[in-house]
């Protein structure tokens, strides 16, 4: 009997759900196909219809936890883009606190992060995904990058650190919060615990009210506007 669409992706959805109880419980070097298969009730057969082997899992379950941050940076940049009088630094705390509560409120995005990091032993054939989480790390620091190099056009960052230390540190500071979050489940919310952080240092970039009017006031004499 031919499967519909839906069902076929109710199949989907139950291998990579029971992937992600199996890849926690197990490590993903350890995880095999049969157990991934059992957890979701389908036949090891229905696995590779969709799958091609358990590395293809892990990376369609990297892609679904790196997506939501894709979305938050995309309305970002549209905000920043259409309205000049933002603040870019307000705005992207703003984006920062919407990505951590995601996490939050989100819960297999956790479970799939606590794979990605502390469940997973990097073997060659995990050399694609690797790379992948090193890109997604990267547009994310590039994005901060680009947020933080209009505020100081914007006349509106201090001369502290240049935009592309400010984004590496940033990205550091965010990044590390979060693991410590995973690997003390329960003992603290990330978000309450986190945007402190991230404020201050933010702050602490920022240019003077005084100064950042100046430079403004300056910018505008120099554009003639």
């Amino acid at each position: 009997m031919r499967r519909t669409k839906a069902e076929a992706d109710q199949t989907r959805e139950a291998v990579l759900a029971a992937a992600i109880d199996v890849f926690l419980e197990r490590g993903v070097t350890r995880a095999t196909l049969e157990q991934i298969a059992s957890a979701a009730g389908v036949t090891r057969g229905a696995v590779y219809w969709h799958f091609r082997d358990k590395q293809e899992i892990f990376a369609a379950l990297e892609r679904r936890a790196n997506m939501p941050n894709e979305a938050v940076g995309d309305r970002l940049t549209a905000r920043l883009s259409t309205q000049p009088d933002l603040d870019p630094l307000r705005e992207l705390a703003d984006a920062i606190r919407e990505g951590l509560q995601a996490f939050e409120t989100h819960p297999e995005r956790s479970r799939i992060l606590t794979i990605l990091w502390l469940r997973c032993e990097y073997s060659e054939d995990m050399q694609p995904v690797v790379t992948r989480q090193r890109e997604a790390d990267l547009a994310l620091q590039k994005l901060f990058e680009s947020v933080i190099a209009l505020a100081a056009t914007r006349g509106r960052l201090a001369p502290i650190l240049s935009p592309e230390l400010a984004a590496r540190a940033l990205l550091l500071l965010v990044n590390g919060s979060v693991l410590d979050w995973l690997r003390a489940p329960g003992e603290f919310e990330l978000t309450a615990s986190t945007m402190p952080l991230v404020a201050g240092f933010l702050e602490a970039i920022s240019a003077p009210k005084a100064q950042a009017a100046a430079d403004q006031a300056r910018l505008a004499l120099f554009l003639g506007v």
